[in-house]
C-alpha cells in the first residue's frame, strides 16, 4: 500500500471544497493510498456523501479505514452502512508509518 493519510477535526459544508482537494491530491499520488478517518470528530452528510462516492468510485486509489463514531453516525444516517462495510478496520498489510496529515478546524 502507498501513503498513509490521517484525517481530524471537523468537516461540513464550508471545508468540503478543501476535503475534496485533499482526496483529489491523494489520488494523485499515483497508488493506492489509505485514508484514516479515526481523528475526524464531526462529519456532514454532505462531506460523508463526498467520501462514499469517492470510496466507490475510486475504490482502487483510495482505502477508507478507522471511521471514528462520528464518521460511523453519518454513514448511518445516510443508510449507507452496506456501502462502506470494509470501513470498520486496518486493512492487513498496509503501511502504518507516520501519516501525511491534513486537517480541517
Amino acid at each position: 500500500m502507498g501513503a498513509t493519510v490521517g484525517m481530524w477535526g471537523e468537516f461540513d459544508v464550508s471545508s468540503l471544497p478543501s476535503l475534496r482537494e485533499a482526496l483529489d491530491d491523494v489520488s494523485a499520488f499515483g497508488g493506492p493510498a489509505v485514508v484514516d478517518l479515526s481523528g475526524i470528530t464531526f462529519l456532514d452528510l454532505q462531506s460523508t456523501r463526498e467520501l462514499v462516492v469517492r470510496s466507490l468510485i475510486q475504490a482502487h486509489q483510495l482505502v477508507f479505514q478507522n471511521p471514528s463514531p462520528g464518521v460511523l453516525a453519518s454513514i448511518r444516517a445516510l443508510g449507507l452502512e452496506d456501502t462502506t462495510r470494509a470501513w470498520s478496520g486496518p486493512q492487513s498489510g498496509t503501511n502504518r508509518e507516520e501519516p501525511q496529515v491534513f486537517s480541517e478546524a
